[in-house]
């Protein structure tokens, strides 16, 4: 390994520092790391773990609030005597880090454990036995995640160092990290950034995760492995033909049913050349009167009842999926999820705003809309619309669609992404939500609390967002900025 641990050559490290003596905090002071504690609780809980493994845990305030789950706390000295004394009931591992990581556990309960290691590697001048610890560890556990002080968000790009704080020996920036722990064979699956504390939510430090999923991309995914995409359209000719030429080329077929669409959505979609593509027009002997969802739901749930085996997924012509990693196109994020016997995927939405008037029918929606906000405030609910088909059909009207409903449902541990594009320019939006949605839905619907999302706006509202409100995406400088925000719906953001 790099003796410089790959921190830049410039950089000057600590030869020696103090043990860190880490102090309990009274009621309402900061604490620290709080989206990665309940990232491993979020993990732990998908995963199916019985255990949550701290490896230097210090005062262990963090996981001991952790419900559900047995937890052992790894540390040495004096935060290993406090920890004994003030909760002794639970498991404690006496260990000094610096020398070597040795747990002392049974490889089955290891087996069964989420690990997190947090703001550790910084206090240790030589962080190779933890790495190695931590290598070994991670050939059993379900996942390890690992954070630590993201030196140019805390000190600036021209920190030469020594750190500020004398109990840390170095500090990486995340380039540097993500070297460190990809030479240390633990490659993560996910490297990004999450808030320093509860008070500051400044993203400031850095979060890895190291898991089986890394493996993803020796992955092939073979021919025969084509899911089955089942969309909805009403009048989103604009947009539906992009959608459904992306899953098309992803390797989907794809299903629409098309509620009787008036300008043109299923005449131009019925234009393409594919055996993959499937149309119908819903309900069968022509237009209702009102939008009704369930009954759409319904179909979706019979159409996926015809396909045993396949994944599904329940669309709208306005969304666009993504897996969790910027490298793993859609269908191969399906696969990975395959590969490891789960059978339900969850989503993160992000809904993507006009800021000005640009999109026209036939512009690249990705392109012209690129600045978003999150569905909704943590944990932003479910969105568990794909899922392996069995035997047994699925439930999805009773959520309104927000959720498919199963026995032995095993969703994959992290979100995958969903892009919505609902409002696309002020006439689209005017006309969307006044004319085919509010005119529309059906009043019995409406009176069980659907559909009632628009009722905010009034009929000469300007659908424009300020951009500066917004979050602008970029596949991967986002993904590594809401690290935690996108796979498991966690963090402090704007909605």
């Amino acid at each position: 390994m790099d003796d410089r641990y790959f921190i830049k050559n410039s950089y000057t490290s600590r030869t020696s520092v103090p043990h860190f003596g880490d102090r309990p905090v009274a009621d309402g002071d900061v604490i620290y790391q709080p989206d990665a504690y309940a990232l491993a609780a979020f993990l732990g809980a998908r995963y199916g773990a019985k255990t949550i493994i701290d490896i230097g845990c210090g005062s262990a305030l963090n996981l001991m609030a952790m419900t559900g789950f047995k937890t052992i706390g790894v540390d040495g000295g004096a935060n290993l005597a406090f920890c004994r004394q003030t909760f002794p009931t639970a498991t404690w591992i006496e260990a000094d880090l610096e020398t070597a990581l040795n747990l002392r556990l049974e490889e089955s309960e290891i087996k069964q454990s989420v690990v997190i290691c947090a703001d550790v590697i910084e206090h240790l001048v030589d962080p190779r036995n933890l790495l190695a610890g931590l290598l070994k560890i991670s050939r059993l556990t379900k996942a390890i995640i690992i954070t630590t002080p993201e030196r140019d968000r805390v000190r600036g790009p021209n920190d030469m160092g020594p750190p500020a704080d004398p109990a840390h020996a170095r500090e990486w920036s995340r380039q540097e990290f993500e070297a460190l722990l990809s030479a240390a064979g633990l490659a993560p699956s996910f490297c990004g950034l999450t808030v320093n504390n509860n008070r500051d939510l400044e993203k400031k430090t850095i979060l890895a995760i190291a898991d089986q999923t890394s493996k993803r991309q020796n992955l092939r995914v073979p021919e025969r492995f084509r899911p089955l995409s089942i969309i909805a359209t009403y009048n989103e000719r604009d947009i539906a033909p992009g959608v459904v030429i992306g899953l098309l080329n992803d390797g989907f077929d794809v299903h629409v049913i098309d509620n009787w669409s008036e300008d043109g959505t299923f005449e131009t979609l019925a234009r393409f050349d594919h055996p993959g593509l499937v149309l119908e027009r819903f309900p069968a002997d022509g237009p209702a009167l009102y939008f009704e969802w369930k009954q759409i739901l319904r179909r979706k749930t019979d159409i996926a009842q015809q396909h045993p085996g396949r994944w599904i997924i329940h669309q709208d012509a306005d969304e666009i999926r993504t897996s969790p990693w910027s490298d793993c196109s859609f269908r191969k994020g399906l696969y990975v999820a395959e590969c490891m016997d789960f059978n339900a995927v969850d989503f993160t939405v992000i809904n993507f705003r006009p800021i000005d008037d640009r999109f026209r029918d036939g512009f690249n929606v990705e392109t012209v809309l690129d600045h978003f906000q999150f569905g909704r405030r943590p944990p932003r609910g479910s969105q568990i619309k794909a899922w392996r088909q069995g035997k047994v059909p699925v439930e999805l009207a009773t959520s309104g669609g927000h959720e498919a409903v199963f026995p032995e449902r095993r969703i994959f541990p992290y979100k995958f992404i969903l892009k919505h594009y609902p409002l696309r320019n002020q006439a689209q939006a005017l006309r969307k939500v006044f004319k085919e949605r509010l005119a529309r839905f059906s009043p019995a619907e409406r009176a069980i609390g659907m559909h009632i999302h628009y009722d905010k706006w009034p009929a000469d509202h300007q659908f424009f967002w300020n951009k500066n409100d917004l979050i602008q995406f970029d596949d991967i400088d986002t993904r590594r900025e809401h690290v935690t925000e996108l796979i498991a719906g966690i963090g402090s953001v704007p909605s």
